[in-house]
């Protein structure tokens, strides 16, 4: 018995595998989202020739920038800025290919709780 997909109404599953095509909703939400990306990467100092656009799909990517030993502790990677971090499965070694959203909520709640520890620090330092 196929289902729908509780966000929409879109998609079914009729062979225990979900199937969803893009809604022109979802399309054009999509073109936003890489404009906006590109003007946040060019106000970086990215040139054009440089941005490339990866595949859509609706996987579960993972290990994009993932922690050394050393980085696990503080949770923050090397090549970042000392005032950025990251809280998504960036981090993770690997794609796990299965869905990672209670890995990527226990890792988002421990990098907040640095940030939090580190902006009260900075504030009172300043203050």
């Amino acid at each position: 018995m196929p289902f729908l997909m509780q966000r929409d109404g879109y998609g079914a599953s009729r062979t225990r595998k979900p199937q969803k095509d893009l809604t022109q909703t979802d399309e054009g939400r999509l073109k936003a989202a890489v404009s906006d990306c590109k003007q946040i990467l060019k106000k970086m100092g990215v040139s054009e020739e440089d941005i490339f656009l990866g595949t859509i799909n609706a996987g579960h990517p993972g290990g994009m920038l993932p922690l050394t030993a050393e980085e696990a502790d503080p949770l923050h990677n090397c090549r970042l800025p000392q005032n950025l971090y990251i809280a998504d499965a960036t981090l993770l070694p690997e794609s796990m290919g299965n869905p990672p959203i209670w890995t990527i909520l226990a890792l988002a709640k421990r990098v907040a709780k640095i940030c939090t520890a580190t902006m009260a620090q900075v504030c009172y330092t300043a203050g």
